[in-house]
């Protein structure tokens, strides 16, 4: 019995990554690719590094992810990792199914303020499920994480403090507007995930104050 009971544990706590991840993955394919942005993104980072170090992206993504993925083992248990690993391993299958399903995809708004804004919107979604679960997508979200844990800070500030040396860095690579689209955009990613995850946790108190006894 109790088996069964874990088993469906199991399942039903996949079943909820899986979904986390698919909105997490449309919102990344759909709005934050075509707006050319770096909001709260280890892609971001790795597009950045790869104007400085010979190594093709994928190949230095996979190097920073690989590396979170272990200091996440390492400073927030088992449990976190594990789950990371599997959302880390989904994300791309459903940017591949994204690919394949719609190739050649350019943008629902046509333009670039209006797809960091969807962006934010939808990833925050999938990103407060994720953390509720004490999972992430793995990337700037273990970072958060780990302050969340360490520094007692908000996982929305998090979120911010970590995106925004990545949103800082773009000035780099890329133009005046993109850069401040992905600082603005890192900002209210993170204003818009603490209101999403302290709205699901929120716990309110009334006290009734009166000069009746209450029996």
């Amino acid at each position: 019995m109790n088996k069964q009971y874990n088993y469906t544990n199991i399942i039903k706590e996949t079943l909820i990554l899986t979904v986390a991840v698919g909105i997490i993955g449309a919102a990344v394919y759909f709005f934050l690719v075509p707006s050319h942005t770096s909001v709260s993104s280890i892609s971001g980072l790795g597009i950045i590094l790869s104007n400085f170090i010979p190594l093709p992206l994928s190949v230095i993504t996979m190097i920073l992810n690989v590396v979170l993925l272990i200091i996440g083992f390492l400073t927030c248990g088992k449990e976190f990792g594990v789950k990371t690993v599997y959302t880390s391993i989904m994300l791309p299958v459903f940017l591949a199914f994204f690919e394949i399903i719609f190739p050649n995809f350019v943008s629902f708004t046509n333009s670039q303020e209006l797809d960091v804004l969807c962006y934010i919107l939808v990833v925050s979604v999938g990103l407060s499920i994720l953390f509720n679960r004490n999972a992430s997508s793995g990337g700037l979200d273990i970072v958060a994480k780990i302050m969340n844990k360490y520094l007692h800070m908000e996982l929305g500030k998090a979120m911010s403090l970590s995106g925004m040396c990545v949103a800082l860095s773009a000035a780099l690579v890329y133009d005046k507007k993109t850069v401040v689209l992905s600082i603005l955009g890192t900002y209210f990613n993170g204003i818009v995930l603490d209101h999403f995850i302290f709205d699901h946790n929120i716990k309110r108190r009334v006290c009734i104050i009166t000069p009746k006894e209450i029996r």
